[in-house]
């Protein structure tokens, strides 16, 4: 059983006194398996002084795949977001 990120829904921004911090939630829409599935997940990119970003990512309830994967998953995705400019 693998994981497959079809989209984050309802992405917002939310407003952070920092500029090189930006903060997000929304809502994950994946499956694992034939199941699909949608789960809440909040996440962070933080530009660091070197010009790398870095990325964390929480899901305030729980999901129906190990965390571990799920988070590296959810990370691949969000740079792809980043690098294409799709997010907000």
């Amino acid at each position: 059983m693998f994981m497959k990120i079809h989209e984050i829904r309802n992405l917002t921004k939310k407003e952070t006194p920092l500029h090189y911090r930006n903060e997000y939630t929304g809502s994950l829409v994946y499956s694992a398996g034939k199941i699909e599935e949608e789960a809440v997940v909040e996440f962070t990119l933080e530009r660091t002084a070197t010009g790398n970003v870095d990325i964390s990512v929480s899901f305030p309830s729980s999901i129906h795949y190990p965390l571990v994967p799920a988070v590296k998953k959810v990370k691949a995705y969000i740079t792809g977001l980043e690098k294409t400019g799709r997010l907000l």
